[in-house]
């Protein structure tokens, strides 16, 4: 008689996981660390890990995207006629469509021309931008004002999601780097001159209580804005401002950088200096 071991029983978690078409793409990377931490609380249950897995995957992504994949295909296709036809409006009109398949991003809309022009007055327009976690926030690129040399660098945990932001980016005739990462796995020492951390914290604290500000020590930039949502996915509040604030203010007065705090929309920004 043989018995799984804890890696056997985490490989088969991840095969149930690649088989679901809603998270087949997610990073092996993220997929493993909640599989590991599912199984201990299943007590080496496998198929009640494979549901808590997909729980958690759920409530890191699942739950920013539509029931089912969003069409990245046709996405381009319309941005390709966009910008085939030479047309500013129609391209920003495409992208916002675009923008609006994830939650994160579709809140930002109503405000986005404020958003970075708000953000751009406290940052420099960096050579490198690094976007963690950046979900379709790459798209925004024609409103935030960056030269023609600065270098976007984006990551997030779906491969089919930053495909997508590849192509797009490379129709926009923006400098990219893609790649898929796990920011609690990774490293992260890449240097930029400006990263961003857009509604990103509170989902990393769901996995791993103090990692958020784990994160932000260890980025290689002198600047980092970090954003937190003000309203849930239902849009209602339940004291997220005041809860988010003072958690975060009073992490960032144990350790020597500067912040500025902004608030637009349904949005709470801090700009880090480090």
């Amino acid at each position: 008689m043989t018995t799984s071991t804890g890696d056997d029983r985490i490989d088969q978690i991840q095969q149930a996981i690649t088989k679901s078409r809603r998270y087949q793409t997610v990073a092996p990377a993220t997929v493993r660390r909640l599989a590991r931490a599912a199984l201990v609380a299943s007590r080496g249950d496998v198929p009640d890990a494979v549901k808590r897995t997909k729980r958690g995957l759920h409530e890191i992504y699942g739950a920013f995207l539509p029931p089912s994949a969003p069409n990245y295909t046709a996405l381009l296709r319309h941005l390709d006629a966009a910008v085939e036809a030479g047309d500013d409006e129609a391209v920003r009109s495409s992208l916002s469509r675009a923008m609006s398949v994830h939650m994160s991003t579709r809140e930002r809309l109503p405000h986005l021309d404020e958003f970075y022009r708000e953000i751009f007055r406290h940052v420099p327009r960096p050579n490198t931008l690094r976007d963690l976690a950046c979900g379709l926030n790459p798209l925004a690129v024609p409103w935030m004002g960056l030269s023609d040399e600065t270098v976007y660098v984006a990551s997030d945990i779906d491969a089919r999601l930053m495909d997508f932001v590849g192509a797009a980016l490379t129709r926009l005739g923006v400098a990219y780097r893609t790649s898929v990462v796990d920011l609690l796995e990774a490293r992260l020492d890449e240097p930029a001159d400006v990263t961003l951390l857009l509604k990103t914290l509170p989902c990393l604290e769901t996995q791993q209580r103090g990692s958020g500000w784990e994160v932000i020590d260890i980025v290689n930039s002198p600047i980092i804005v970090v954003t937190f949502p003000t309203k849930s996915l239902g849009q209602r509040s339940k004291g997220m401002f005041q809860n988010y604030s003072q958690s975060f203010e009073s992490q960032a007065s144990e350790r020597s950088c500067r912040i500025q705090r902004l608030e637009i929309g349904n949005e709470l920004i801090y700009v880090i200096h480090k």
